[in-house]
């Protein structure tokens, strides 16, 4: 399920997964909420991917709905999407990169980081030939490969890294 964050100030990943846990347990009890089995996948503080049991989907927008405050915080959480899959979630309801451009020469990528063209996208992955050629020094690839959440920084539990590259 992909949610999004209104919040007046910041909130971190962990105060959120102990919100909802939290919220869960005061739904369901210890019973209810070891049934549905919920991990938060990825937040970038304002959407996120949560995982749950496909049977316990209503279940999960309750708990949402019913988070008004974490941390004195005060905050609304909304379901934006249900998806079957994980991949399939993140391709439809989360935002595609914001960061890769259309040029007349192509697409490319222009980070701080790292700055290329991009070979070939698929979802959120993304095949880079680096301008710089140090980057893939010592491999026996011409090639980068991203996710958004190596652009953009993800959940540190994410397969990109916490603070981007």
């Amino acid at each position: 399920m992909v949610f999004e964050l209104d919040a007046e100030d910041a909130v971190s990943a962990k105060d959120l997964m102990n919100e909802i846990h939290s919220a869960q347990f005061s739904l369901f009890g210890d019973a209810g909420a070891s049934v549905n089995r919920l991990k938060l996948i990825t937040f970038n503080g304002k959407r996120g991917l949560l995982r749950c049991r496909h049977t316990h989907i209503d279940d999960t927008r309750a708990i949402l709905a019913t988070i008004f405050l974490i941390n004195g915080i005060r905050v609304a959480l909304h379901s934006k999407g249900v998806s079957g899959t994980i991949k399939a979630a993140t391709e439809k309801y989360l935002p595609q990169l914001g960061k890769i451009s259309d040029e007349t020469d192509g697409r490319r990528i222009e980070l701080k980081e790292v700055s290329g063209c991009i070979i070939r996208t698929h979802g959120l992955k993304i095949d880079l030939c680096p301008d710089d050629r140090n980057k893939t020094k010592g491999s026996d690839t011409r090639y980068l490969g991203l996710t958004s959440f190596d652009l953009s920084g993800g959940h540190e539990d994410a397969d990109g890294t916490a603070d981007g590259l």
